[in-house]
């Protein structure tokens, strides 16, 4: 529209085959995009982005969320997209702040196609406080999990033992075993004779945390 700045997104992606597909994508649009592949190289580009686009899990050093609630501070009125394979940002690190207030939180099991990212881009833009995606923790395709149960979740897939988990967290394991069973429960593991909940616990965890 006549008057208005042109859309520029700050991608920070460290995969790759995602940073050009998803930049491809959104220059398809007419959209300008600053590519980087790490949060250092983002945090000294931020000055004229509409709205950044960011993996959850850089690798070593800051998270997306860590690089988001920067930029915010840097920019407060920069919109905020997470793209992750997680479908659940806690099950990517114990301790992760909570998304910035108005971040998309967008899943790549779902995104089929990139439309919807291109929404998310077009929405966080005109109301970078608005989007309400980053109070569902996980994705709609996962069940909601407690907070508690993603916990165990994590150290069950760690390798942990049942006395392993109880002595960490500081309950007796009978709690640790009903905590798995319910967890078991909210996610569809079936408990049936000749069945391994742990190893299919592990297995969907692994699928949570975008593993094919």
């Amino acid at each position: 529209m006549p008057g208005q700045d042109p859309l520029t997104v700050l991608l920070v992606e460290d995969h790759d085959f995602t940073r050009v597909t998803v930049q491809g994508a959104l220059m398809s649009r007419g959209i300008a995009v600053r590519a980087h592949s790490s949060a250092r190289q983002a945090l000294s580009d931020p000055e004229s982005a509409s709205v950044a686009v960011l993996d959850l899990d850089l690798g070593m050093g800051p998270t997306g969320i860590d690089l988001a609630q920067a930029l915010r501070d840097i920019r407060p009125q920069i919109g905020l997209v997470l793209l992750t394979s997680y479908a659940d940002p806690r099950l990517a690190a114990a301790g992760l702040p909570p998304l910035p207030v108005g971040c998309a939180y967008i899943c790549k099991e779902g995104l089929y196609d990139l439309s919807y990212l291109i929404e998310a881009v077009n929405a966080t833009a005109r109301a970078p406080f608005a989007h309400r995606a980053n109070n569902v923790r996980m994705s709609p395709n996962a069940a909601p999990l407690t907070d508690t149960q993603v916990e165990v979740l994590v150290l069950v897939a760690s390798g942990a033992t049942t006395a392993q988990i109880a002595e960490q967290r500081g309950v007796s394991a009978g709690a640790v075993e009903q905590t798995i069973a319910r967890t078991c429960e909210r996610l569809g593991i079936p408990r049936t004779e000749g069945t391994n909940q742990r190893i299919l616990l592990v297995r969907e965890f692994h699928r949570l945390c975008g593993a094919t």
